[in-house]
C-alpha cells in the first residue's frame, strides 16, 4: 500500500483521487492504471474540490443556523454567530446594511478547509422565505479568487428545518482555474442533510465538471464528513464515483470513516489510499 501525506482539512479525502493514479511507485494499482484513469482521477480531484468548496466552504454556518421561521432572524444569527475554531480567523460576517436579509460574509486569504488553497473574496448570502416555513437562501460570490486566480461561485438552497435536522435543496455553480491552468467548471444537483447537534453533514446527488475540454459526471452517495468539538472534520464515510463521459472511465472511491479509501478503477483493479483525516 502507498501513503501519500494530505492536508487535513474537509476536503482532504477527496485528493485520495489523484494520489491514487500519480506519482506512485511499485505498486500492483499503480502499475494497472492506464493514463487515462489517470487523468479522469485529476478531474476527479477537481470536481469533488469544486462541491466542498461550494457546499462546505462558501456556505460557512449559513445551514447549522438556519433553523428560525423569519429570514432576517436567520441572517441575525449567522452574523453573530461564534467564528469556526478551524477557518473561522481569515472569515467575517457582516449585515448588508442596506437589505436586514443579507449576509456579508469576507474571506481573506482563507486556506484549511479550502484544501491549501489561498482564497479571497465575499460571498453574499440573502434569504428569503418560502412556502410552509422553507428558508431560501441565494448565493453568489464577488471578486472572488484562488490562489490568485479568478473564480466564481453561485447556488440557491431551500432549507427545511426540524429539530437539530435540515435538509438542504441544493444547485449550485463553481468556476476557477485550476493548478494546471486548466478551466474548471462544476454544477451541482445535491440533496444535504445536517445533523447540527452531533455536527454532521451528508451529501447525495450528482455533478457535471468540465475541465478543460473534458466532462466528468460525478454520483456522490451518502458522503458523510462530521467535525469534532474543535471544528476538525473526520473521515468521511460514503461513496463517490466519477466518470468521463468521452472514454467511459470510471474511478470510484469508497469511504469507511477510517483513514482508507478503496480505490477502485473501471478495468476492477482496486487498491487502498491512506489520507490524513480525523485525529
Amino acid at each position: 500500500m502507498i501513503k501519500v501525506a494530505l492536508t487535513r482539512s474537509a476536503l482532504a479525502f477527496s485528493l485520495v483521487l489523484a494520489g491514487a493514479a500519480v506519482g506512485c511507485g511499485v505498486n500492483p494499482g499503480a502499475e494497472s492504471t492506464d493514463a487515462a484513469t489517470q487523468e479522469l482521477a485529476s478531474d476527479g480531484n477537481d470536481a469533488v474540490q469544486a462541491s466542498d468548496q461550494g457546499t462546505i466552504d462558501m456556505t460557512d454556518a449559513t445551514f447549522e443556523l438556519a433553523g428560525a421561521n423569519d429570514a432576517t432572524l436567520v441572517a441575525d444569527a449567522l452574523v453573530t454567530a461564534p467564528s469556526d475554531p478551524i477557518g473561522g480567523k481569515c472569515r467575517t460576517r457582516a449585515k448588508d446594511p442596506s437589505d436586514p436579509h443579507t449576509v456579508i460574509i469576507t474571506l481573506t486569504h482563507c486556506t484549511g478547509r479550502f484544501g491549501n488553497k489561498d482564497v479571497s473574496g465575499t460571498e453574499i448570502v440573502h434569504f428569503t422565505m418560502g412556502a410552509a416555513g422553507v428558508i431560501h437562501a441565494d448565493f453568489h460570490s464577488e471578486n472572488l479568487t484562488v490562489n490568485g486566480k479568478a473564480a466564481s461561485h453561485t447556488a440557491t438552497a431551500d432549507i427545511t428545518a426540524s429539530g437539530a435536522g435540515r435538509t438542504i435543496a441544493w444547485q449550485g455553480a463553481w468556476e476557477r482555474t485550476n493548478d494546471k491552468g486548466l478551466a474548471v467548471t462544476h454544477t451541482s444537483d445535491l440533496t444535504i442533510t445536517v445533523d447540527t447537534a452531533a455536527h454532521c453533514r451528508t451529501r447525495n446527488g450528482t455533478a457535471v465538471t468540465h475541465v478543460g475540454d473534458r466532462e466528468i459526471h460525478t454520483t456522490i452517495t451518502d458522503l458523510k464528513v462530521c467535525k469534532d468539538e474543535s471544528g476538525a472534520p473526520g473521515c468521511p464515510t460514503g461513496e463517490v464515483v466519477h466518470a468521463n463521459q468521452a472514454n467511459g472511465k470510471t474511478v470510484t472511491v469508497k469511504f469507511d470513516g477510517s483513514n482508507q479509501a478503496a480505490v477502485t478503477t473501471s478495468k476492477g483493479v482496486t487498491f487502498d489510499r491512506t489520507m490524513t483525516c480525523g485525529g
